[in-house]
C-alpha cells in the first residue's frame, strides 16, 4: 500500500503561495517552460530541490541533436530515433520532436547560448547511433552552458518566482485536478503550499536508484514517485539507460566521459588493448547505448576485469584539449592525462527513458498536471535514446506544455483560497528502528546489480524481496530530505522491478538473460497507476 501522502497535514494550518504557473525543476525542460510561461504573461513559479545550477542538464556534455546542414535532413533524424528506440516510440511524438527542434535551437542561440563553429559553420559531431553529423556543442560542457544562459533568462524576468533549496514533497489534488504541491523548505524546516491551476513536473530521471549512476545527486526520481501516489499513470520505467562510458573515481562518484569522445575517434580497449567492438556491433564502438555497454558487460565477464579503457591518444593533445577542456581538466585531478593514458571506464546508469505518462502537450491523466523532459514519457526514446536527443526534447515539449495549458486555464474556475485538504494516513515513529541511510545505500547496489544492465527472474525477485521487507518505511510521519527521497526512491524501485519482471523479453535497455530475444507480442508498454497496471498498444 502506498500512502497518498508523505506527511500528515492540514492545508487550513499551513502558509500558502499562489501563482498562475507553478514549475517544479529547474533544469533546462523547467527554465525553457518557464521562459515561455513568462512570455504569455503569468505569474510563474520555480521551485528547485537545490540550487538551480544542480541538476541533470548542467552534467550534459555532449550536445543537442538537431538538423542544421543540407547534407542531413529530418526524416533521418526520425528513422534514426525510431531504429535506437527498438519500435517503441511513438512516430507522432518523434515527428514533433525532429520538426520543431530546430526552431527551438535557433531561440537557445538567439538567448545567447553560442555553439562551436569552425569558419563560421557550426561544428557538429556524431554520437551513437546518428547517420549524420548533428550534434551541436559547446566544447564539452554544453549543458552547463545553456543551463547558464536559461538562469540569466529567467532570473531575469519580473514575472519569474524562483525558490530554490525547496523539496516539493507532493502534488496537491482536489476533486480529480491538481491544484498545487506541498513544499519543505530545508533552510526554515517548514512545509508550506504553492497552488496553482497549472503544476509542470520538470523534475528529471531517477538515476539515483543505482549506485553507479552519472546523474546528479538530486535526480531520485522525486516527480515520477509524487505523480504515482497522486494517481497519474507512468509508462515504461522498465527502460533505464546505462551510459557506457563512465570514469569512476575511488572516491565513488562517477564522471561522465561523454559519447562525443567516441564521435570523434575514441575507441573502447579491452585489458589487452583490443577493440572489442568490432566484435559486437557494425557500427563498432559507435553502436546503439545499449548494445554497447552490454558488450562492456560481456567482456568485463570474460576477462574477470573491473573496468576497460577508453582510448583517445591517436587524436593528438591539440585537439583532444580543445574538444574536450572539462573531461581533461577533470581527470588531470585523478592523475590521467588523457592525451597520453587510457581512461579506465565502466557503465552507469544514466536517462530514464519512461517517466509519467502525457500525450503530446504534456497533459496527463490528471487535469492541471503537466510533465515535461526527462519526468515525462511521450513516447519520444521508446526503449533506447538516441543520443542528445534529451536537450532537445526539454526544449520542444516545454514550449508546447504552454501551449497546452491555454485553454485549460480559461475552462477552469477554482477558487484556490477556499480549498480545504488534509491528511492523517501517516504513522508516528517514535524510535528509528531502521537506519534510513543504510537501506537506501543496500537497495541502490541491489538495484544496479540485480535490476541493471543485465536482468533475469531471479535478479528482479531478489530485488523485489528487499524492497517489500523495507516498504514499511512508506508508512511513517518522518520530515527531512533523506527520508522523503527514500520513500521515493523505493517506490520507483518497486514498479522498476516490476515491470522489468512482466516484460518477458529484451529489448532496447531492457535485457532479460532468460528472454535474450526480442518478440513481437511485446511490441506494447507497460503503464502503472495506483488503481491498476495494464499493457497498451503502441500510438
Amino acid at each position: 500500500m502506498v500512502p497518498r501522502y508523505q506527511i500528515n497535514f492540514e492545508l487550513s494550518q499551513i502558509e500558502k503561495k499562489f501563482c498562475d504557473f507553478l514549475i517544479v525543476g529547474g533544469g533546462v525542460a523547467g527554465l525553457f517552460t518557464a521562459l515561455k510561461a513568462a512570455a504569455s504573461g503569468k505569474e510563474v513559479m520555480v521551485l528547485t530541490k537545490d540550487s538551480l545550477e544542480e541538476c541533470n542538464t548542467t552534467y550534459a556534455q555532449g550536445g543537442i541533436a538537431s538538423v542544421i546542414r543540407e547534407d542531413d535532413s529530418q526524416d533521418l533524424h526520425f528513422e534514426d530515433t525510431l531504429e535506437s528506440g527498438v519500435n517503441m516510440c511513438n512516430s507522432r511524438a518523434v515527428e514533433v520532436l525532429v520538426e520543431e527542434g530546430p526552431l527551438k535551437v535557433k531561440e537557445l542561440i538567439d538567448l545567447g547560448v553560442s555553439f562551436d563553429r569552425v569558419n563560421y559553420h557550426y561544428s557538429l559531431g556524431r554520437e551513437g547511433a546518428h547517420s549524420r553529423d548533428r550534434v551541436l556543442h559547446v566544447g564539452d560542457s554544453t549543458g552547463k552552458t545553456i543551463q547558464n544562459v536559461l538562469m540569466d533568462s529567467t532570473r531575469s524576468r519580473d514575472n519569474i518566482t524562483i525558490e530554490e533549496d525547496v523539496f516539493v514533497i507532493d502534488l496537491l489534488t482536489y476533486k480529480n485536478r491538481c491544484i498545487g504541491v506541498l513544499a519543505y523548505d530545508e533552510n526554515t524546516g517548514r512545509v508550506s503550499a504553492c497552488l496553482s491551476k497549472v503544476v509542470v513536473l520538470a523534475t528529471g530521471g531517477m538515476g539515483q536508484l543505482f549506485n553507479l549512476t552519472t546523474n546528479s545527486n538530486i535526480a531520485t526520481g522525486d516527480g515520477l514517485a509524487m505523480a504515482y501516489r497522486a494517481g497519474a499513470e507512468v509508462m515504461d520505467l522498465e527502460f533505464i539507460q546505462f551510459h557506457p562510458t563512465v570514469f569512476y573515481t575511488p572516491e565513488g562518484k562517477a564522471f561522465l566521459i561523454s559519447e562525443a569522445v567516441r564521435g570523434e575517434g575514441g575507441i573502447l580497449r579491452n585489458e589487452e588493448e583490443e577493440q572489442f567492438m568490432v566484435h559486437y556491433h557494425p557500427l563498432a564502438d559507435l553502436g546503439p547505448r545499449d548494445v554497447v555497454a552490454r558488450s562492456i558487460i560481456s567482456v568485463l565477464k570474460k576477462t574477470k576485469t573491473k573496468n576497460i579503457y577508453l582510448d583517445l591518444r591517436h587524436l593528438g593533445e591539440d585537439f583532444i584539449r580543445n574538444r574536450f577542456p572539462n573531461i581533461y581538466c577533470t581527470l588531470k585531478q585523478y592523475n590521467i592525462d588523457i592525451t597520453t593514458d587510457l581512461i579506465p571506464i565502466v557503465p552507469a546508469a544514466h536517462y530514464t527513458m519512461g517517466g509519467v505518462k502525457t500525450n503530446l502537450y504534456g497533459e496527463t491523466n490528471i487535469p492541471g498536471l503537466y510533465a515535461v523532459g526527462e519526468a515525462a514519457c511521450a513516447g519520444v526514446h521508446g526503449a533506447n535514446r538516441l543520443a542528445s536527443n534529451s536537450l532537445l526534447e526539454g526544449l520542444v515539449f516545454g514550449d508546447r506544455v504552454v501551449k497546452g495549458v491555454k485553454n485549460y486555464i480559461k475552462e477552469v474556475s477554482l477558487n484556490l483560497r477556499d480549498i480545504e485538504i488534509s491528511c492523517q494516513e501517516q504513522s508516528e515513529l517514535k524510535d528509528r528502528y531502521k537506519d534510513n541511510q543504510e537501506v537506501k545505500r543496500l537497495l541502490r547496489r541491489i538495484m544496479f546489480e540485480k535490476v541493471g544492465i543485465i536482468r533475469s527472474q531471479d535478479s528482479l525477485k531478489q530485488a523485489l524481496n528487499f524492497i517489500e521487507e523495507n516498504k514499511d518505511l512508506l508508512i511513517y510521519n518522518i520530515l527531512d530530505k533523506e527520508s522523503f527521497e527514500l520513500k521515493n526512491i523505493i517506490t520507483l524501485a518497486n514498479l522498476t522491478a516490476r515491470a522489468a519482471l512482466l516484460r518477458e523479453e529484451s529489448r532496447g535497455a531492457h535485457y532479460r538473460q532468460d528472454f535474450p530475444s526480442k518478440k513481437e507480442s511485446w511490441q506494447k508498454h507497460l503503464v502503472f497507476s495506483l488503481s491498476r497496471e495494464r499493457k497498451e498498444e503502441l500510438d
